[in-house]
């Protein structure tokens, strides 16, 4: 998989971007409304790998999301296979926060999955005290399906497709 937009490359992840992420995933405030606790480099590195694993078995996965000028990894967009559904999730380093990047790259990767991967329903979570992620979701014309209880957790459950 490989989209362009006008500020971004969005592409496979591969080994190489694993040393990029574990810098992204050991930075708490990335972290702060998945577990709130940063990512040790092994389990970093485990999640690129499975990623990887996904695109082999499932024909998709989270994406590596690139700045289009210098290449360099900003953080990923994309689909995982979970319990509840398909989940569409994001994450970013913090100096990408806020110029709409998220949303430039969620709308492209979302548009590839539900128009030409014909993938569906899909969902979205977020807790919700994370403003920011339900901006975005609803932005990108999910349906609220209200508050669900997932893995002991309450948060706010979206769909679209």
């Amino acid at each position: 998989m490989h989209l362009e937009t006008e500020r971004l490359v969005i592409n496979a992840f591969s080994p190489s971007d694993k040393k990029v992420w574990r810098t992204i995933e050991a930075n708490p405030e990335v972290r702060k409304y998945i577990d709130g606790q940063p990512l040790s480099p092994k389990d970093a590195d485990a999640y690129i790998d499975e990623i990887i694993e996904s695109y082999r078995t499932n024909g998709f996965g989270r994406y590596a999301v690139r700045h289009r000028e210098s290449g360099l990894l900003m953080g990923m967009c994309g689909f995982r296979a979970t319990s509840y559904g398909l989940d569409f999730g994001y994450r970013y380093a913090p100096e990408y926060w806020g110029q709409g990047y998220g949303f430039e790259a969620a709308s492209s990767v979302l548009d590839f999955g539900l128009n030409r991967q014909k993938l569906g329903p899909i969902v979205a979570l977020a807790f919700k005290a994370n403003t920011a992620s339900i901006h975005l979701i609803e932005k990108l014309k999910f349906k609220s399906l209200g508050p669900v209880v997932i893995e002991g957790e309450t948060v706010e459950k979206y769909q679209i497709g």
